[in-house]
Order: structure tokens, then C-alpha cells, then sequence
């Protein structure tokens, strides 16, 4: 006969804890689970029957040897409980919902090969039963796929409580982030990756599309940095990255002569800007010049990255590969667009023309493809008239692929003042 493995059990523990079968600290009211859970701490109360005790959820974990894991808690008046009241029912009856949302159909706007699937919908939300801060993304970003799909007059809800999970799941994920490990890096990653997703689905009405862009590029960035920390656990996680790596390798033969002559001519635009000042400083020398040298390589890279998602796309190997350009592009042309800078402004609107040729499934992205476009062309006529007027053929470029029609067409019509021998292609 197996001997019994031995365990300290918590014989004054409280009453959650107790019902839950987790160890309490005994340092309550409240104890540590009950805070996480911003449940009501009670101790000295006798142990609940379980089979009568209808205010929570349960699922075994992927472990059949472990103990139950609490899904759900009743929540306080404010949190998503109060949130749900117009739902008929509590919050559980929800997270169901949003649940069977996510793997239903959520899952696949992030699927970019087909060994995708199985991880996302399957052993992602496994892991997430171990880890809150996952599961309280899947319930954001299902939340607010499900508001944007049944339209802004019924959408309240939703939005609220996609707003409070993704800051629930935010929370814990940042105290979760110095344990980071070969267990969990690749729910950390997928983190940080759905976490930009949502971050663009939180309508913005009146607001700016592109402060959100600048938002959700910070996130790019911490994503990034995630995913190269933790390279060697990733490739060898049930996350099938090692596939999707070895995939990649679009030639830029593929992409179509009229996106190759636009591409062309953003490195046309770029060197007629600043390679002339760069090749005018010295290796040795210091001051303003040494920005601008930096500025034309980091423009050339940002182009780069930018014809490799032209390329895989027009591949289509690698489902949505281009909503990975700012993590291509870098740090640095982030934060040159969060300063508004123009030429990296008009880079992003090419990109937006990518964006509006994804996948339906791929909502988040595709839909502020338009009107980051048409912001971003309002914003240069507005603070940079005249190279709105010299970049009004790649300008007429970007809204003639996104099939937009502007008051300004006519405007956008006069030359640029680059010679089209400039963009010959090679």
C-alpha cells in the first residue's frame, strides 16, 4: 500500500480557507487568501459542507492529484459582482459566459500558426486555474471582444467588467513578474502579449486612438523584453514559439510592386532627410549630428521591420505576423512616435494599411486600422502642414489601400517633392 504523504494541516485556520482546502496563514481577519480574494474572513465557525455550499465555483486542476481550485468568489458591492446585477443572475453565470467565449472564438485572434490553437484554447486556461492574473485576462479580453461585438448600446456592461478584470489581472501579474521561471514565463508572456490586445479593445469615443497606440506600445515593449528574458524557457513551454520561429523567413520578393514602390519610397524619404547630415559627422564627433545618424538608422530599421511584415503577410504563413511591427521596430521608434515625431507617424500609417488587411478574427488590431490613419493625417496637416503637403503622395498611398476617402484628397494630390526616379525599387 502507497504511504500516505505527510502535510501540516492549519487546524485554526478561517472559514474560506477551510472550504476552499487551502492553508490559512491564521494571521487574520482577514488572512492572505481571503485579502487576494477579497472575501469576508470569518474564523471559530464550523466548516461549510461543501455540497451545500452554492457560493462558489470549482475545477479540478490540471493536476488530478491536487486539491480544488476556487474559480470564482462573491465579490463586494463595486467589483464585478455589482457590475453583473443587470445580468439576472451573479457573477459566476458571467464568467461562464466569457469563459465559453474565450474558447469559443476569443482564442483565435491570437493564433498565428495552427499548433496555436490546442495551447490557447486548452492548456492556457488550465495554466490559468494556477495562476489569477491569466484568468483574469482571458475574462478581460473575452469581455471586450463581446462588447465590441454586440454594439455600443449594450456594451456597458461588458466594458466595465473587462475593465476591472484586465486591472485585477494587471495587479498580480506585476508581483509575478520577479518569480518568473521555466513553469510560468510562457503565462507571463501570454500576459503581457493579450494585455496589449485589450489595452487597444477599451473604446476610446472621443479620445485618441493614438495615445492608446502609445499606451499599448509601452506594453510592446515590456512584452518583448519578457519574451527575450525568458527565450530559453519559452522555446522549450508547451507555447509552441519554437515552431512559429522556425517558420519565419518571408522573401521580400513576395510583396506586391505597388506596397514594394511605397516601401521604397519611406527609405527614399528617410535618407533625403537625414542620411546627408549623418555622412557629414565624424565617428569622433558629439552633439546634435550624432542624433541624427541615429535617427536614420533607427528610421531604416523601423522600414525594415516593416517590409518583413509586408513580406510574411503576403506569405500568410504566419497568421497576423504584422501586429508584431512595433516589437521589430524597437523601443527607441516607439518612443518617437509618443512624441509625435512626423516621419515616424507616417511609418505607422503604412503600417495601419497592414493592419486593415488582417484576419475578422484578429478584431482588436484591424479595427483602429482607419482611424489611427486618419488621426494620425490630421495631426500632421495640423502641426506639420508643410510635410503634410511634401508626403501627400504617401499619405494618398495609405488612404487609397485602406479605401478611405478624405476632405483633403484633393490637397494630398500636389506633388511631394521627391522625384519618383527616388523610389525606383530594388
Amino acid at each position: 500500500m502507497q504511504k500516505r504523504r505527510s502535510h501540516k494541516k492549519s487546524r485554526n485556520g478561517c472559514q474560506n480557507c477551510k472550504k476552499w482546502h487551502t492553508k490559512c496563514d491564521e494571521s487574520g481577519p482577514p488572512c492572505n487568501n481571503c485579502t487576494l480574494r477579497k472575501a469576508k474572513c470569518v474564523y471559530n465557525r464550523p466548516k461549510v459542507d461543501s455540497l451545500n455550499n452554492r457560493g462558489s465555483l470549482t475545477m479540478r486542476s490540471r493536476d488530478a492529484g491536487a486539491e480544488l481550485w476556487p474559480i470564482t468568489i462573491e465579490r463586494p458591492p463595486g467589483d464585478v459582482g455589482a457590475l453583473c446585477g443587470a445580468y439576472g443572475g451573479p457573477s459566476r453565470l458571467m464568467e461562464l459566459e466569457l469563459m465559453h467565449q474565450w474558447s469559443t472564438n476569443t482564442y483565435k485572434a491570437f493564433c498565428g500558426i495552427p499548433e496555436d490553437g490546442e495551447y490557447l484554447q486548452v492548456i492556457l486556461p488550465r495554466f490559468a486555474l494556477e495562476y489569477d492574473y491569466m484568468l483574469n485576462c482571458i475574462m478581460a479580453i473575452s469581455s471586450l471582444q463581446i462588447a465590441k461585438l454586440i454594439g455600443e448600446r449594450n456594451a456597458t456592461k461588458y466594458v466595465n467588467a473587462g475593465l476591472e478584470y484586465y486591472n485585477r489581472g494587471s495587479s498580480s501579474f506585476r508581483t509575478q513578474l520577479c518569480t518568473m521561471n521555466a513553469d510560468n514565463c510562457h503565462v507571463l508572456y501570454m500576459f503581457s502579449a493579450i494585455a496589449i490586445a485589450a489595452q487597444l479593445s477599451i473604446p476610446h469615443h472621443s479620445g485618441s486612438v493614438l495615445d492608446l497606440l502609445v499606451i499599448a506600445l509601452d506594453l510592446v515593449n515590456g512584452s518583448t523584453s519578457i519574451g527575450m528574458m525568458g527565450m530559453p524557457w519559452l522555446l522549450n513551454s508547451p507555447f509552441p514559439l519554437r515552431l512559429f520561429i522556425s517558420r519565419m523567413g518571408a522573401s521580400k520578393d513576395l510583396i506586391d510592386p505597388d506596397s514594394r514602390f511605397a516601401l521604397a519610397r519611406l527609405h527614399a524619404i528617410n535618407d533625403q532627410r537625414n542620411r546627408a547630415a549623418s555622412e557629414s559627422v565624424s565617428s569622433d564627433e558629439e552633439g546634435d549630428g550624432v542624433i541624427l545618424v541615429r535617427d536614420h538608422e533607427l528610421y531604416h530599421m523601423s522600414i525594415e521591420g516593416l517590409e518583413m511584415c509586408f513580406a510574411e503577410e503576403a506569405r500568410g504563413l504566419l497568421r497576423g505576423f504584422s501586429t508584431a511591427f512595433p516589437g521589430l521596430a524597437g523601443k527607441p521608434f516607439a518612443s518617437l512616435i509618443s512624441r509625435s515625431d512626423p516621419f515616424s507617424l507616417l511609418i505607422v500609417m503604412h503600417w495601419a494599411v497592414l493592419l486593415s488587411q488582417l484576419d475578422k478574427n484578429i478584431w482588436w488590431a484591424q479595427s483602429i486600422a482607419e482611424e489611427l490613419a486618419i488621426e494620425i493625417a490630421g495631426l500632421l496637416r495640423t502641426h506639420h502642414p508643410i510635410l503634410a503637403l511634401e508626403w501627400a503622395e504617401p499619405m494618398s498611398w495609405v488612404f487609397n489601400r485602406l479605401g478611405v476617402s478624405t476632405p483633403q484628397s484633393r490637397e494630398l494630390s500636389c506633388s511631394s517633392g521627391l522625384e519618383s526616379e527616388c523610389w525606383e525599387v530594388t
